[in-house]
């Protein structure tokens, strides 16, 4: 008798710089999913058409990507040190969080994984 896989869903808004994004593309293919269905569901909110394009190539490379284009145009700034949020890009990012969050129930997953594209799962990496 075989068990059945834990499904889980990785999903992030991304709006990132193609060196970043290369990063946490990397770390996504190494998640340890030994045991478990794991699928994606990316909001792409890039102005650099090179981060939408290597979005478009993980979809492709991997199984079960959901890639949504974001249609809100939006400023915003990041520096060296810090991020500047006003209340537009909090509800913006809030609202894609939500279509996330809604996708995982409609669709049944064991878990959610949400994750910032800032960011490498190396704990859970092989």
């Amino acid at each position: 008798m075989t068990s059945k896989k834990v499904r889980v869903l990785v999903g992030s808004p991304i709006y990132q710089k193609p060196h970043i994004l290369q990063k946490f593309l990397l770390s996504l293919k190494r998640l340890d999913a030994e045991g478990k269905e794991l699928a994606y569901f990316f909001i792409d909110d890039n102005e650099d058409e090179r981060s939408s394009k290597m979005l478009e190539d993980f979809s492709q490379e991997q199984n079960n990507v959901k890639l949504l284009a974001s249609t809100q145009i939006d400023i915003y700034v990041c520096n060296g040190t810090t991020h500047y949020w006003n209340e537009n890009l909090v509800w913006k990012v809030a609202d894609f969080k939500n279509m996330i969050i809604e996708h995982a129930i409609k669709e049944q997953y064991d878990y959610l994984f949400l994750i910032d594209s800032d960011h490498q799962p190396a704990y859970f990496c092989k």
